[in-house]
């Protein structure tokens, strides 16, 4: 899914109510105003409103060469998305209830869905534009992976504070945030192997680069502890990529992290609560249509047709998601088999030495 169809979904699932349980709606009328959540919310909302159509706007300008364009629209992203944050990490620490925690997640989701579209248009035309325009371009991207980084962090910090039912979307939303796609590190690397930017912005590109693989290295590591959260037959594929990645020796090429995270974008856009509205298709709390927003076109990435093949068997495994498939209950032992199957085949290959043992 293009960065611009995820904000839209994002934007879309802002208009669900939140189902809460009795008792949790119960408990938030005492210590806040629901109104007053809301009302945050929505602040948080009209900041990435106007951080996604200056992202939208840099981009084109950064088309037509318009060094002041990108400057001007640049500052307006930046300043929005930094705003959204801020107000949604405020949310996080002053909520007090399991539905409070809720929102302010969502209102996570959303900044650091923004910070997602902001750093993919900065890493893609870092090396499109000239002059001063690139110079600051080039030293924006920093700032925003470390910005989208502080929101991962605030959110697992939820994770305990919300309700047992909407732990394993907001597990999902981390993970998706965390290591969803690699293409930051595409586009630096794309760049700096193109041979075309100025020595300084070389190094500056380069650091970036550095910053970035590290930090999903890193994230491979946090959702291992995530993995226990998610549906139980989601569990085995995903740690079995997982582990393939934490146990590598090396720095992993861009090329083979561009498979591994479209695989994780496979396993978790197919499990049923992705993209649901509704408390009773189990998006309970308005996150599913947020974590709808966030996955999608991950299997695209994926050699050899090897991602539709897994899009059909995995929508077949939990019953909806991405794929149609067969009864979520006859032969999900073989489905898992054949699921885990063509994972360790493709991972096999990318790392060397044939195929990985499934995760037990």
């Amino acid at each position: 899914m293009s960065q611009s169809r995820r904000i839209v979904a994002v934007m879309a699932s802002l208009a669900v109510v939140v189902a809460l349980p009795a008792t949790a709606a119960a408990q938030s009328t005492k210590s806040s105003s629901p109104t007053s959540m809301a009302a945050q919310k929505a602040a948080v909302q009209k900041n990435v409103d106007k951080a996604d159509k200056a992202v939208q706007h840099l981009k084109r300008h950064a088309r037509l060469g318009s060094q002041r364009g990108v400057t001007r629209q640049l500052k307006i992203a930046r300043s929005q998305s930094a705003a959204a944050s801020q107000k949604a990490r405020r949310m996080a620490n002053r909520a007090t209830t399991g539905n409070q925690n809720v929102i302010a997640a969502q209102a996570l989701t959303l900044a650091g869905t923004q910070y997602d579209e902001l750093i993919a248009a900065v890493t893609a035309i870092v090396d499109q534009v000239r002059g001063s325009a690139q110079t600051q371009v080039a030293r924006a991207i920093a700032p925003s992976l470390a910005g989208k980084q502080r929101i991962i962090e605030v959110l697992n910090g939820l994770l305990p504070q919300v309700p047992a039912q909407a732990q394993p979307i907001i597990a999902s939303i981390i993970t998706v945030l965390s290591a969803g796609n690699a293409t930051e590190i595409t586009n630096l690397s794309s760049a700096l192997e193109g041979g075309g930017l100025p020595v300084n912005i070389s190094g500056i590109v380069a650091q970036c680069l550095e910053m970035a693989t590290a930090l999903l290295n890193d994230a491979f590591g946090m959702i291992q502890s995530l993995v226990p959260l998610l549906p139980a037959a989601a569990q085995g594929p995903l740690a079995m990529v997982l582990d393939m990645v934490t146990s590598t020796v090396g720095t992993i090429v861009p090329t083979v992290l561009t498979t591994v995270t479209g695989l994780i974008d496979t396993i978790i856009g197919s499990l049923p609560f992705v993209g649901s509205a509704s408390a009773s298709g189990g998006g309970m709390f308005g996150l599913g249509g947020l974590l709808g927003g966030l996955v999608g076109g991950g299997s695209q990435s994926l050699p050899g047709g090897i991602g539709g093949i897994l899009d059909g068997l995995l929508g077949g495994l939990f019953g909806g998601g991405s794929g149609g498939g067969s009864s979520p209950v006859a032969g999900i032992g073989g489905i898992v088999n054949t699921v885990t199957g063509l994972i360790s085949g493709l991972l096999g290959g990318l790392f060397g030495g044939g195929s990985v043992a499934p995760a037990t």
